[in-house]
């Protein structure tokens, strides 16, 4: 297991069926790789904190690491990375 600090460099949403959405996020450094899941906490001034799991990895045609996630966290929003699982 590896935890590590970043922050979500970019979000997209990757698609929507049966009322379920699934996001991708760009974070601005990770160790993540194809295959890895795990999760991201993120914790707002208040103290409030949400935990989404990191569902899959996908790269993109220019090495943008995309990280599945069935929720969405803002660009620029600070995070707690674990790789839970690891293709390494």
């Amino acid at each position: 297991m590896l935890t590590f600090e970043t922050e979500v460099a970019d979000i997209r949403l990757h698609s929507q069926a049966k009322g379920r959405s699934l996001w991708q996020l760009a974070l601005r450094a990770s160790p993540f790789q194809p295959g890895d899941t795990g999760t991201l906490r993120a914790t707002a001034r208040s103290g409030a904190s949400i935990e989404i799991a990191v569902l899959a990895i996908e790269p993109d045609d220019e090495g943008v690491l995309w990280h599945n996630t069935e929720k969405p966290l803002l660009a620029g929003t600070s995070v707690t990375a674990t790789i839970t699982s690891s293709t390494k």
